[in-house]
């Protein structure tokens, strides 16, 4: 498994395309030219993964400082179950030495359509290496909770991080808050 730094004219685009619009819900997908709107210089990466030399999925990426906010990542679905997300995260941590990486997911919720998928995905991340942060952030109408790589969140660089994307796409704002 390895990664390619994609660009909007990558050959595998259209792949990348199909993928983002299977795996995320509408009110949380980004469009394929928005994915590409931020400039490299605010830290933004779309990395394609490949296993056997075939586009297997891909990550988008914002690196501010010492902190990498996974913004999108997507497993294609007939190579899901089969340990390549897991290899990826474990892959992006070396591709991000000394980096805290930070993922946020739909947090569960018992009225959800999609609390199982929810659950699952969550468990994921905790499997592979990440933690629970106490933190959760509210936008595109659903609640995320927020993991991270290390055992001690580093909110400040996060925080940071949130408000340089603020600037460059002004819709999202969201709120970091922990839960009672």
């Amino acid at each position: 498994m390895y990664f390619k730094k994609l660009e909007r004219n990558s050959a595998d685009i259209p792949m990348l395309e199909s993928l983002n619009n299977q795996s995320f819900p509408e009110n949380e997908r980004i469009d394929i030219d928005d994915m590409f709107s931020f400039s490299e210089e605010s830290g933004r990466e779309v990395l394609g993964i490949y296993t056997d030399e075939k586009f297997s999925g891909f990550i988008i990426t914002i690196k501010y400082g010492k902190c990498v906010y996974i913004c999108y990542f997507a497993v294609c679905p007939e190579k899901r179950s089969r340990g390549i997300g897991g290899q990826a995260l474990k892959r992006l941590k070396e591709y991000y030495p000394n980096c805290q990486i930070v993922v946020d997911f739909e947090a569960p919720d018992e009225n959800s359509d999609n609390n199982s998928q929810r659950i699952r995905r969550r468990n994921f991340y905790y499997r592979n290496g990440f933690f629970e942060t106490g933190y959760y952030q509210f936008y595109m109408n659903t609640e995320f909770e927020i993991a991270c790589s290390g055992s001690v969140f580093n909110k400040a660089e996060f925080e940071g991080l949130i408000s340089e994307i603020h600037k460059i796409a002004p819709d999202f704002n969201p709120e970091l808050y922990r839960k009672n």
